[in-house]
């Protein structure tokens, strides 16, 4: 489908025959990101693009995916200090929801907690307990509240009048909104340099402690400015916290709203495991449970449009028959949602059924990036991305998803509230599309473990 934006021309792909042809057959033309006047602002772009990687281009993009991939994505990096971290902050979760007893609560705050620890914890080497959640921080102090304050209204700023960006006029109205995005980017980087210049302090480069401590000792060899190495790292705190807590947030919603699926996903879980925890070990044990994390990121996909891509060539497809030319320079994005939703392509796609993944046609899908198989078949499924630009950080998101999934499947059975049926289902946009506020009751299964990694605070 084509439409004029404004005054540029944007085209939305639907289709897996189609994006098959772009991202994969002609994948070169299909590498440059579209940036809004804020994304310039925020990531300090030049003519190449943004300082970060998701929004970088150029030679730039290259070197700054390269290490992030090199550093973040290795098999060390993963196992050795990832996994073990990433344990402890989900039982440090499961301890704090654990004391709601039979109390509904909204599990949005523990689940972001969790996301969030976990990305503080590999890119600076911060946690937060939870005591400190509610404590306010000095004006540039590294607290919980300060930070979310930042993330937050970065995303807020960032989705106001868009549309001005490509039509020009509507830049009238934006009554100082440009003041407020310097102050709060101003206000970002006044942290992150705080965090830089410490660790910079304390850097020991025979021992990294986390990945800006890596990011330090190749900045020489990699000719990078403190400024691109605050935000690189900051991708890494971006892109892996809503994603990963929205798609936990929708999971808890599904199964509360479908008990037969939580039952069974629970059965094979508890069989595997005998009362200890759940391990990474234990996924190609667990494939009922595996297919309803993705499930859910088929059924809810919190990033339903990816990020826009800019044409670098005169593109020719073939859709049904029928060719068309994508022009250079257009406006390209691809509609996941509606690839993940259509009746042709999949069985019953309305309905939230996790035994699709385990049976039947589709249970070859995987999660996947860059690595996704070169047919219309397994690019329909594309919650991580594809081509060139797929989801860097990939590796550590599968590891995530699995882990948060099954171990919150395995400690708490999911209710709604008393006197409700079903939860309600609404969404609301951010970094990544969650659920609408909720209350939810998690009972824990104290029959099911008999044993707990030692939590965290």
């Amino acid at each position: 489908m084509s439409v004029w934006y404004g005054s540029r021309l944007a085209i939305v792909l639907g289709s897996p025959d189609v994006v098959k042809q772009t991202h994969k057959d002609n994948s070169s033309a299909f590498v440059h990101r579209v940036l809004t006047d804020f994304a310039k602002l925020s990531l300090h772009a030049d003519e190449e693009g943004g300082k970060n990687v998701a929004l970088a281009g150029g030679k730039y993009w290259t070197k700054a995916r390269r290490i992030f991939v090199q550093e973040l994505m290795s098999k060390k990096f993963l196992y050795a200090d990832c996994v073990p971290k990433v344990v402890e902050e989900i039982w440090s979760a499961i301890d704090s929801m654990k004391a709601f007893g039979d109390t509904p609560f909204d599990p949005h705050v523990p689940l972001q907690r969790l996301s969030l620890n976990i990305v503080f914890r590999l890119t600076y080497g911060l946690r937060f307990g939870r005591e400190e959640m509610e404590k306010e921080g000095t004006e540039d102090g590294l607290s919980f509240q300060n930070l979310m304050s930042v993330i937050n209204t970065v995303v807020k700023i960032g989705g106001v009048n868009v549309k001005a960006n490509f039509i020009p006029i509507l830049k009238l109205f934006n009554f100082g909104l440009k003041a407020k995005q310097i102050e709060t980017i101003a206000k970002r980087d006044k942290m992150l340099l705080k965090l830089l210049a410490e660790h910079k302090q304390t850097l020991d480069p025979a021992k990294p402690r986390d990945f800006l401590d890596v990011l330090l000792t190749r900045q020489a060899a990699e000719s990078l400015t403190d400024q691109e190495l605050t935000l690189i790292a900051w991708e890494f705190i971006t892109a892996g916290t809503d994603t990963t807590s929205a798609t936990m947030h929708w999971m808890t919603m599904l199964l509360a709203n479908h008990p037969e699926v939580q039952r069974k996903a629970q059965e094979e879980i508890d069989r595997v495991t005998q009362g200890r925890p759940i391990t990474l070990e234990d996924q190609a044990n667990c494939p009922y449970a595996d297919a309803v994390v993705k499930e859910t990121m088929r059924y809810m996909p919190v990033v339903p449009m990816m990020l826009p891509y800019r044409s670098s060539a005169d593109v020719k497809v073939n859709c049904e028959g029928r060719d068309y030319t994508i022009p250079n320079n257009t406006l390209v994005v691809v509609n996941g949602f509606n690839m993940q939703r259509d009746p042709s392509l999949w069985d019953e796609p309305d309905l939230f059924k996790p035994e699709r993944f385990m049976t039947g046609p589709d249970a070859d899908l995987e999660l996947r990036g860059s690595d996704v198989q070169n047919d219309p078949h397994h690019i329909k499924f594309l919650p991580l991305g594809t081509g060139r630009r797929a989801c860097a950080g990939a590796s550590l998101a599968k590891i995530e998803l699995f882990l948060q999934g099954a171990t919150l499947m395995q400690c708490f059975e999911w209710k709604p509230p008393p006197g409700q049926d079903k939860i309600a289902y609404g969404e609301k946009f951010g970094i990544a599309v969650s659920p609408t506020d909720f209350l939810i009751v998690a009972r824990y299964r104290k029959e099911a473990v008999n044993e707990q990694v030692g939590a965290l605070s």
